[in-house]
C-alpha cells in the first residue's frame, strides 16, 4: 500500500486494516456473483464466448474470435481444459468456415449436452475473479489519484451494483473491456503525474487488453487525445497551488508535444499487445492479399462496424423500434443505475466543475462514450455502457477526497450505502433484471424492457421449479436464448422463439390469435419483439394480460382457457406460416376461438369436426378426395371416402388398415400411382393417416425402398404438419416422392414404412413391429 500520502488523501486506516477492509468488499462481490450464477441458466452469448475461447485453447486458432476478441473468452475457458469435453470436431463445416454461430451450438448443446450447465458455471469463474480485480484496481485508483474516503466509496458502490455484478458473472467481454479501460485511464492518469516508462508500458498493455477483450475499445483513441490536452500538466498544478506562480506557456507546450509522443508509445505497446493476444498470427486478409499481422482481428472491424449499422429492434418503455431512438442510452441508464449512485454521482459532478482538468479522467469518458453509444443504432441493453457506469462510479466518488465533516452528511452518506446493498438483495439472484425505484423496481423491469436489460435467457432454472410445482399444466415456451431448455431440466414444448425452433412445422404452425389452451411461459423479449426480425407480433395475444405468474424476473406465465361457448371456426393453411395470415384470411372475427391447422407442401389436413377455411399457398397432394375437401370447406365426406388398403409386418403377417402407431397416428390407407417404374424415375406415394390423440413432436414418417438385405436403395422422410392444431378424428394426407437410383438393377424390391422421433431415431411400435410393408415395387 502507499505510504506517506499527502494529507488531502485523507488517510484512514493502517494497512493490514485496509487491506482487510478491501478483502471484505470483495469476497461480497464474490459472493453475490457466485451464489446467483448457480441459479441462473446460460445467458444467450454465454454459448459463443466459452466455446470459441476453448477453441482458441484447443487448437491455436482464433478463427472463431474474429468479432469478439479473444481475452474474456480464454479466462472463461482455462477451466474447461480440466474438463473431458467430447472430441473437438475440426471436420465440423462451421469450424471450416469460422462460422462461430453455426459451430458452438453443436458443440456445446449437442456434443456435450450432458454436462454444458456445468462447463458454463465452471468458465464463469474466472471472470467473476477479474471482475474482483477491477474492484481492487478501481480501489486503488481512487486511493491514489483522490484520497481513501473516495476509495472505499468507490469500492462500496462497485460491489453492490447488481449491474456490476450481472455482467460481472457472465462470460462476455463487456465487463472486461470496461474495466480494462477504466485500468487504461487511471494509468493514462498516473503516467501524466510521472512520466516513467514503467507508467508508459503499463498504460499501452492495459489499452491493449482493452482492444483485445472488445472491438469497442478502440473508443480508448480519441480520450486519451483529449486527455492529452485536458488533463492538467505539472506547470498547471504549480499555477494552483498556493503559491500562485505562473505557469510558463513555453513549457506548457513541451509537456503536450511529450504527452503525444508518449501516447504514440502506448500505441505501439497496445498494438503488440493485440498481436500476442492473436498468437502474432500473420496472413492475408483475403484470398490472395498480402500477408499483415493479426488478420483474423482486422477482418473483424469492418464486420463490426456493419453490426453496430445494421442494428438490432429494441424494446423501451411499451414502444419497438428497429433503429432505436437518441436517449435510449440515457434514459436506460437513469432506470437501471441505483439511485445513490445517481445521486453520488451528481455530487461528484457538482464538485468536478471546481476542479474539472484534474477531475476529466472519470466525466470525461463515462460521458463521451454515453454520446458515442446514444448515437448508436445497436440500443439492446445496459451492457453497452457499462464504461459509462464504471467511470461514473469514479466520479461519484471523488466528491470524496475526505470524510464529510458534518454528523447528518455522515448519516445521508452510510444510509445511501445501506439503500444500495438493500437494493442488491431484493433483487438477487436476477441482477439483470434490475432497475431502481423510477422505473418501479426489478419487479418491473420486463414491463419497460427487453433483451439484455432483462431477458437474455437466463431463467430456465426458475421454470423448471415452476414446472415441478405445477406438474398438471401442460407448458408451452416461447424462450429467448440460446440454451437448449432440456438441458436445465425443462420439459415444455417450445413455441417459435429467438433463437429456437426458428423453423419446422411447429415454427410454421403457431397460430397467434387464439392460441391452445395451456401454460404459456413467454420470455419478456418474445412478449415485446417476437421473433426480432420478423414476426414482432407473435405474442401480441399475451401483451393486453397480466401475467398469471413468473419464472424469475423474465419469463412470463400465462394461463389460457376459453369459455365452453366460444364459437370455433377451422383454417387449414397451406405453405406459409399461419401467423403471416390475417384474421380475416383465416375467417376469424372478434369473439371466436381459431383452431388453425398447418402442412408444408405435398401434405394437407383434413378437419374431422366441422367446416374449415382452406388456405392453399403451395401444392398440395393431388386426390380427387381433397381437391374436393378445399372445394367444399368440408372434408368430413373425404375422410369417409379414404380408401383402406393392405399392408404385411416383416413376418409376413397381413395387416388390414388401419393400423395404430403407439404413441402416434394410424395409418388408414395409402395408394401408388403405378407399381412399376424404371432406374431414375420418381415413385409417389400417398399416405392418409388418422390422429387418435395429442401428438407431441418432433416425429417423422420414414418411407424406404429396400433390398433383400433390409438395406434402403431409395427413401423420403418428414411430417411436414404442425401437431399444433390437430384434432381427434382429423386426417393427414402426404405424398411422398421417392426417386430411385439412376444404377438400380431390374428386380422385386419391397416398400416399408414407419414412424420414428428425431433426433434419436427411436422408431413407434406398431402391431409389435418396428415398421410396416406395404407393397413390392418393381423395377423395369
Amino acid at each position: 500500500m502507499i505510504v506517506g500520502m499527502h494529507k488531502r488523501y485523507g488517510t484512514l486506516m493502517t494497512g493490514g486494516r485496509r487491506v482487510a477492509g478491501v478483502a471484505f468488499l470483495l469476497t461480497l462481490l464474490m459472493a453475490q456473483m457466485t451464489l446467483s450464477s448457480v441459479r441462473q441458466s446460460a445467458a444467450f452469448d454465454e454459448t459463443y464466448h466459452l466455446v470459441s475461447g476453448y477453441a482458441y485453447l484447443h487448437t491455436g486458432s482464433p478463427r472463431l474470435s474474429w468479432e469478439h476478441p479473444p481475452v474474456p473468452q480464454v479466462l472463461a475457458a482455462l477451466p474447461l481444459l480440466r474438463k473431458a469435453l467430447a472430441p473437438f470436431p475440426t471436420e465440423h463445416p462451421g469450424w471450416q468456415a469460422g462460422n462461430a454461430e453455426a459451430f458452438v451450438d453443436d458443440y456445446l448443446w449437442v456434443d456435450n449436452a450432458a454436462i454444458a450447465p456445468t462447463l458454463i458455471e465452471a468458465g464463469r469463474v474466472s471472470l467473476m475473479m477479474l471482475t474482483a480485480v477491477f474492484g481492487l484496481a478501481l480501489f486503488a485508483a481512487l486511493f491514489t489519484l483522490v484520497g481513501e474516503p473516495a476509495a472505499w466509496i468507490g469500492l462500496t458502490l462497485f460491489t453492490f451494483d447488481p449491474n456490476i455484478i450481472a455482467n460481472g458473472r457472465i462470460i462476455g467481454n463487456d465487463l472486461a473491456v470496461a474495466g480494462f479501460m477504466f485500468v487504461a485511464v487511471w494509468r493514462l492518469g498516473m503516467y501524466f503525474r510521472r512520466p516513467t516508462l514503467p507508467n508508459l508500458l503499463l498504460t499501452g498493455l492495459a489499452v491493449g487488453l482493452a482492444i483485445s477483450s472488445k472491438l469497442t475499445a478502440a473508443f480508448l483513441g480519441p480520450v486519451f487525445l483529449l486527455l492529452a490536452f485536458i488533463y492538467p500538466t505539472a506547470n498547471q498544478r504549480i499555477s494552483e497551488s498556493a503559491n500562485g506562480r505562473i505557469p510558463n506557456p513555453e513549457s506548457r507546450i513541451t509537456n503536450y508535444g511529450l504527452r503525444i509522443l508518449a501516447l504514440m508509445g502506448m500505441a505501439l505497446v497496445a498494438a503488440v499487445t493485440v498481436w500476442a493476444v492473436f498468437g502474432f498470427e500473420v496472413g492475408p486478409l483475403h484470398e490472395g492479399g498480402f500477408s499483415v499481422p493479426a488478420p483474423t482481428y482486422l477482418r473483424g472491424l469492418p464486420r463490426m462496424f456493419q453490426r453496430v449499422a445494421r442494428g438490432t429492434p429494441t424494446f423501451l418503455l411499451g414502444r419497438a423500434s428497429d433503429t432505436g431512438w437518441w436517449y435510449y442510452f440515457i434514459l436506460t441508464f437513469l432506470l437501471k443505475t441505483p439511485l445513490p449512485t445517481l445521486l453520488l454521482m451528481g455530487i461528484g459532478l457538482a464538485r468536478a466543475l471546481r476542479n474539472w482538468r484534474e477531475t476529466a479522467l472519470w466525466w470525461l469518458p463515462a460521458g463521451l462514450y454515453l454520446l458515442i453509444a446514444s448515437g448508436s443504432t445497436l440500443q439492446i441493453g445496459y451492457r453497452y455502457i457499462l464504461p459509462t457506469l464504471i467511470f461514473g462510479i469514479a466520479l461519484a466518488a471523488s466528491g470524496f477526497p475526505t470524510w464529510p465533516r458534518g454528523r447528518w452528511q455522515r448519516i445521508a452518506l452510510a444510509v445511501l450505502g445501506l439503500w444500495l446493498a438493500v437494493d442488491a438483495a431484493y433483487v438477487f439472484p436476477d441482477h439483470l433484471a434490475y432497475s431502481n425505484a423510477l422505473a418501479g423496481g426489478p419487479d418491473n423491469t420486463w414491463r419497460h424492457f427487453a433483451d439484455m436489460n432483462v431477458d437474455w435467457g437466463m431463467d430456465l432454472l426458475a421454470l423448471r421449479e415452476y414446472i415441478a410445482a405445477h406438474p398438471e399444466e401442460n407448458v408451452y415456451l416461447a424462450y429467448f436464448g440460446s440454451a437448449y431448455p432440456s438441458a436445465y431440466g425443462v420439459t415444455a414444448r417450445l413455441l417459435p422463439g429467438f433463437s429456437r425452433l426458428l423453423s419446422g412445422p411447429e415454427y410454421a404452425g403457431f397460430n397467434p390469435y387464439t392460441p391452445e389452451p395451456g401454460t404459456y411461459a413467454i420470455s419478456a423479449t418474445s412478449l415485446h419483439l417476437g421473433l426480432l426480425y420478423e414476426g414482432r407480433d407473435l405474442y401480441a395475444f399475451f401483451r393486453t394480460r397480466e401475467p398469471d405468474a413468473r419464472a424469475g424476473r423474465s419469463i412470463l406465465i400465462y394461463r389460457v382457457t376459453y369459455p365452453p361457448e366460444t364459437p370455433i371456426v377451422r383454417a387449414v393453411v397451406i405453405g406459409a406460416p399461419v401467423w403471416q395470415q390475417t384474421p380475416e384470411t383465416l375467417g376469424l372475427s372478434a369473439g371466436q376461438r381459431l383452431i388453425a391447422k398447418w402442412a408444408g407442401a405435398g401434405a394437407i389436413v383434413l378437419p374431422a369436426n366441422g367446416l374449415a377455411r382452406f388456405v392453399v399457398q403451395a401444392a398440395v397432394p393431388d386426390t380427387e378426395a381433397v381437391r374436393a375437401a378445399i372445394a367444399d370447406g368440408d372434408a368430413r365426406s373425404a375422410l369417409a371416402n379414404i380408401p383402406v388398403g393392405e399392408a404385411t409386418t416383416p413376418g409376413g403377417q397381413v395387416v388390414t388398415l388401419p393400423a395404430r402407431f403407439e404413441g402416434g397416428p394410424a395409418l388408414v390407407g395409402w395408394t401408388l400411382d403405378t407399381a412399376q417404374v424404371a432406374p431414375g424415375e420418381t415413385l409417389r406415394l400417398i399416405t392418409c393417416w388418422r390422429i387418435e390423440e395429442p401428438l407431441t413432436p418432433p416425429l417423422s414418417v420414414f418411407v424406404h425402398l429396400i433390398d433383400a438385405q433390409g438395406r434402403p436403395l431409395a427413401q423420403w422422410d418428414g411430417w411436414p404438419v404442425a401437431t399444433s392444431g390437430l384434432e381427434s378424428g382429423d386426417g393427414v394426407v402426404l405424398e411422398h416422392p421417392i426417386t430411385l437410383p439412376a444404377d438400380i438393377p431390374p428386380g422385386h424390391y419391397p416398400l416399408q414404412i414407419g414412424l420414428y422421433r428425431p433426433p434419436n431415431g427411436a422408431r413407434f411400435p406398431v402391431l409389435g413391429e418396428d415398421r410396416l410393408l406395404l407393397s413390392e415395387i418393381v423395377i423395369q
